[in-house]
């Protein structure tokens, strides 16, 4: 990815919730534009999406999703602010974001969702691109400390801890 050095991404980080369990993030982005929370879904075939209710093409039928993905992201986004935020201060306002990335998606159709849906890894990059700086260097790092230390109740063996990958210009 095209993204400063100083920016930290995490594969499939599990971040506690009041209920004394985790949910799992696919891809959790930390930078100076903010904290991007973003649910990666593979189905190869055509979605749509109104108001956040989800249909996929199978053949010439439409089948509804049982589980929303904009959904997922806006619960994601919740227990996560719920989780992290609690143990931080000084930080801005709406620095939280929670996309939707269909990287292997045939077509995508969406009107009004709740969070950006984008088509593969490019826009998400362009998308990340883009949001002005909300975060220092400083945060950036405090962020990326809690949910690398981030405690997980009730999982009956230890589970490894999520480790910080750096991006760096060699990983583009």
């Amino acid at each position: 990815m095209s993204l400063p050095d100083n920016w930290v991404m995490f594969k499939n980080a599990l971040i506690s919730t009041k209920y004394r369990n985790f949910t799992e993030i696919d891809l959790l982005i930390i930078g100076n534009a903010g904290a991007f929370l973003v649910e990666v879904k593979t189905g190869k075939g055509s979605f749509s999406a109104n108001q956040d209710k989800w249909k996929r093409r199978e053949g010439a039928k439409w089948f509804p999703l049982e589980n929303s993905p904009t959904s997922q992201s806006i619960y994601h986004k919740k227990m996560f602010e719920n989780s992290i935020m609690p143990q931080v201060s000084g930080f801005p306002e709406n620095f939280i974001f929670a996309p939707v990335v269909f990287p292997v998606a045939k077509w995508i159709g969406i009107t009004n969702c709740s969070v950006p849906v984008l088509q593969g890894f490019q826009e998400l990059t362009q998308m990340l691109q883009q949001y002005p700086k909300c975060l220092t260097n400083e945060q950036v790092l405090i962020i990326s400390k809690l949910v690398e230390n981030c405690d997980i109740l009730d999982i009956p063996k230890p589970s490894a801890k999520p480790k910080p990958i750096l991006l760096k210009p060699s990983d583009q």
